[in-house]
């Protein structure tokens, strides 16, 4: 058995320093349609059952999760974490409402996710799986985004143009509700949260919020940096500064 514990403690203490900046995108909660996703999973985390299962799409809501959903002990949290596959939240919410129905079963989806299976909501309503599906829509494949930025590759067909989920959500039985300004992001997961069947829960966040890792390399801030400059070069001077707005927090790390 190992007894020098001096890389672990180094570990911890610099886990500690990630934990304090972590916590300065919860406190800046966004604006409406812009909410932050960061403030959103604080709050998911701070509502959710002790016990609560977690399924999280493939992309942003598997960053954000991993964040900001607190381990008690009791909390499992299941992804596509080998295979990267897109839409895996809701149908392992399905399998885990099942498997097991006297525990929460919370589904973190992006839209992008959602989009792809929206015929399983049907199947959660036939049988009445009291899932909550939580959609971080941001109008973006956000993912895919972030890895053309850090690779200096200005952005192409990452939008989306989406349905209306709630209208979707309704027409298929279950309770929808949507969340578009900051202040109404608590009230309206504490009642989804209440809600005894599936619900759907669509909050518009900043498709330009960046997960940016603790520790940045090189590379990484030389790409981000390439990127800024073909997108400003290329004419898309007002994309540019939007994404420096959402995410001043960055710019001593990245500029």
């Amino acid at each position: 058995m190992k007894e020098d514990t001096s890389f672990l403690d180094q570990q911890l203490e610099f886990y500690q320093e990630v934990k304090k900046n972590l916590l300065s995108y919860v406190k800046d909660t966004g604006k409406p349609n812009e909410i932050h996703p960061e403030f959103v999973a604080s709050v998911i985390n701070e509502l959710a059952a002790k016990d609560a299962i977690f399924t999280v799409d493939t992309g942003m809501c598997c960053v954000w999760a991993a964040r900001y959903i607190d381990g008690t002990g009791e909390r499992k949290m299941l992804g596509s974490f080998n295979h990267g596959s897109m839409a895996n939240a809701m149908p392992q919410a399905i399998g885990a409402a099942l498997a097991r129905p006297h525990q929460q079963v919370i589904a973190l989806c992006g839209d992008g996710g959602i989009s792809m299976l929206l015929g399983d909501l049907m199947t959660l309503v036939q049988y009445q799986l009291p899932v909550k599906i939580i959609v971080f829509n941001n109008r973006s494949l956000g993912m895919v985004k972030l890895e053309m930025q850090v690779e200096g590759i200005p952005d192409f067909e990452t939008d989306m143009l989406n349905p209306d989920f709630i209208k979707i959500a309704e027409a298929m039985g279950m309770l929808g509700i949507s969340i578009n300004d900051p202040e109404d992001v608590k009230s309206g997961l504490e009642k989804a949260f209440k809600h005894e069947g599936p619900v759907l829960v669509s909050i518009q966040t900043d498709p330009n919020a960046l997960a940016m890792p603790p520790k940045l390399e090189f590379d990484q801030m030389k790409g981000f940096a390439l990127y800024m400059g073909k997108m400003m070069l290329g004419g898309r001077m007002d994309e540019a500064f939007k994404i420096i707005s959402s995410n001043y927090k960055h710019l001593g790390e990245i500029l």
